[in-house]
């Protein structure tokens, strides 16, 4: 169950290259990219990083450019061996609260029973845990399957030629990013999502469903309309994005490499493909099937 678990809580993140800047409408997952002193193309790929086996069919287009680079980058570095130890030292909320805290007693009876409807496992096991990153673990029953990580499928093409894995922040980061949102509003995430379930079942398959369809674009935009999410894009996409990019500018002039990110960070005026370009590289589609 705790491998499970972890997993869900990491993840609370073409045959034809066109040579010209792509319209805005242009829609792919791989981007292909190039000058500013770069001597080979790296490129990067947008994961959903919480899906059924059977969405994740990766093109041989990408499995080709994965063993063709020299390093490859994830938000963070999966193959990290202290990685259960460090996401189970940043889980607990601060200062000692309880989920408890921040429910009535009738509203935390009603969650407790739906919490385990819907995931077979007591909501008191994760007494202490940041109410946000238990909402992963609902995400089974919505999709209606045992979702795998995308980013571990892709490592494991990377591992066929033991290709060096590095992450693009620590895992450290990513958990303090959770103290950053008040509690009692994560706890107010957590009931929505399933006082609401149907609703945010339906936004999930929703949003699944465009990223099949490699619309960043819309994507970036439902992100927006998430007026919960909303508030704290600045905080979870942005300023992260404009991080990463000093990190994949100085790589990428270094050695081919590929890059793999949750989908949100590539669209819109302030995400990474649009940053890319506005530090003089040249990013163009990958266009597959």
């Amino acid at each position: 169950m705790k491998k499970s678990f972890l997993c869900c809580i990491y993840t609370l993140l073409s045959f034809l290259i066109v040579q010209a800047q792509p319209p805005k409408a242009t829609k792919s997952l791989l981007w292909r990219i190039t000058g500013n002193g770069i001597k080979t193309p790296s490129y990067i790929f947008g994961t959903f990083h919480l899906c059924c086996s059977n969405d994740v069919k990766f093109p041989d287009i990408l499995k080709a450019i994965i063993h063709q680079s020299k390093q490859i980058f994830f938000e963070i570095k999966m193959d990290d061996p202290e990685m259960t130890q460090k996401i189970m030292s940043g889980i607990a909320m601060k200062d000692g609260h309880q989920l408890k805290e921040f429910y009535s007693g009738a509203d935390f009876d009603s969650i407790s029973n739906i919490f385990r409807n819907k995931t077979n496992i007591p909501i008191s096991f994760f007494a202490s845990y940041k109410p946000y990153l238990l909402i992963p673990l609902i995400y089974p029953s919505m999709l209606g399957c045992n979702p795998i990580g995308m980013e571990k499928e892709l490592q494991k093409i990377s591992d066929m030629d033991f290709t060096p894995v590095k992450g693009l922040e620590t895992i450290e980061f990513q958990m303090q990013l959770f103290d950053s949102i008040p509690y009692a509003t994560q706890a107010k995430m957590l009931k929505s999502n399933l006082f609401e379930y149907d609703k945010y079942k339906k936004e999930l398959l929703q949003m699944m469903k465009i990223y099949q369809q490699k619309d960043i674009d819309k994507m970036q935009k439902s992100i927006e309309t998430d007026m919960e999410i909303n508030k704290y894009e600045d905080m979870l996409l942005l300023k992260r994005n404009k991080t990463w990019i000093p990190v994949i500018s100085s790589e990428i002039k270094q050695l081919p490499t590929f890059i793999a990110v949750g989908a949100g960070h590539l669209g819109g005026s302030e995400g990474l493909l649009s940053l890319l370009r506005k530090q003089g590289f040249i990013v163009t589609p990958v266009l597959y099937k």
